[in-house]
């Protein structure tokens, strides 16, 4: 039995309404009171992921912003990694040029900024009543930075955007795409996978005992740390790909992560 427990949220733990599912909730808590400690690791904002918190009303680390941040159980941050100012800065310059059909986004410590209208992007946020600002992402403030993340209809917009990106950062800026309409831009070295790490340490947890869920390419150094790695089954196929030997389940809309721990957490 694995005594860590890490999921991801948006298409593992939640279903396509962006809910919790009250039999997943049971679950978590009966697992907690096992004694099996559970984590969020997800690319959202804290703002947003509190409430998830709340209603399952457990003690836990929460992994935010695909590992730009960690709360403890109290709701502190414990680890914090911005992306540089002057490079966020100069990425926004570079997706600026897709603006006709990349909408622009950028995470502050307590800010969700955007360039343009989305009522897309807002669905996610309808629990948490977590909103955006509109306005010219110049003059926001970049020092302060956890994320950018840019979205289009077209993967290919993406990849394009990623490669210009990376062409010009390198490894100063760590990518992950959460959707394949959706790419993501971090500090160096920013990922789920690390970013667990870093908890597993405070725990004093290892890596083998832990067991995580995920469904696409922003999950995937957090399951390739992990003693048991699942994938959902309407997880991205390019993950599935990645992680061959990684087991994959069924759907976030069937309960799917809560049917495995229930089965394999029985008394």
């Amino acid at each position: 039995m694995y005594p860590v427990v890490v999921s991801d949220l948006d298409g593992t733990l939640l279903n396509s309404q962006h809910k919790i599912a009250g039999r997943t909730k049971k679950v978590i808590r009966r697992l907690n009171g096992q004694g099996i400690k559970f984590v969020f690791a997800t690319g959202r904002h804290y703002e947003d992921v509190k409430t998830f918190r709340s209603q399952v009303g457990i003690d836990m680390y929460t992994i935010t912003s695909n590992g730009a941040r960690v709360y403890n159980p109290q709701g502190d941050v414990i680890i914090r990694h911005d992306v540089q100012e002057s490079i966020s800065r100069e990425v926004i310059q570079i997706a600026r040029k897709y603006s006709n059909k990349v909408i622009l986004n950028a995470y502050t410590e307590d800010r969700w900024y955007v360039e343009q209208e989305c009522e897309e992007l807002l669905e996610f946020s309808a629990d948490s009543g977590f909103t955006y600002t509109i306005g010219n992402l110049d003059s926001i403030p970049h020092g302060e930075v956890i994320k950018l993340f840019f979205c289009s209809e077209k993967h290919e917009d993406m990849i394009e955007l990623e490669r210009e990106i990376k062409a010009a950062y390198g490894d100063a800026v760590s990518t992950a795409f959460s959707l394949p309409t959706c790419l993501e831009v971090m500090s160096a070295g920013v990922n789920k996978g690390y970013a667990l790490n870093e908890v597993l340490t405070l725990k004093r947890q290892t890596a083998e005992n832990t067991i995580a869920f995920g469904d696409g390419m922003n999950d995937v150094e957090m399951l390739r740390l992990v003693g048991k790695a699942l994938i959902m089954g309407n997880g991205q196929q390019k993950l599935k790909d990645q992680l061959p030997d990684a087991e994959v389940i069924g759907h976030h809309n069937d309960n799917a992560v809560a049917d495995y721990l229930d089965q394999q957490y029985r008394n």
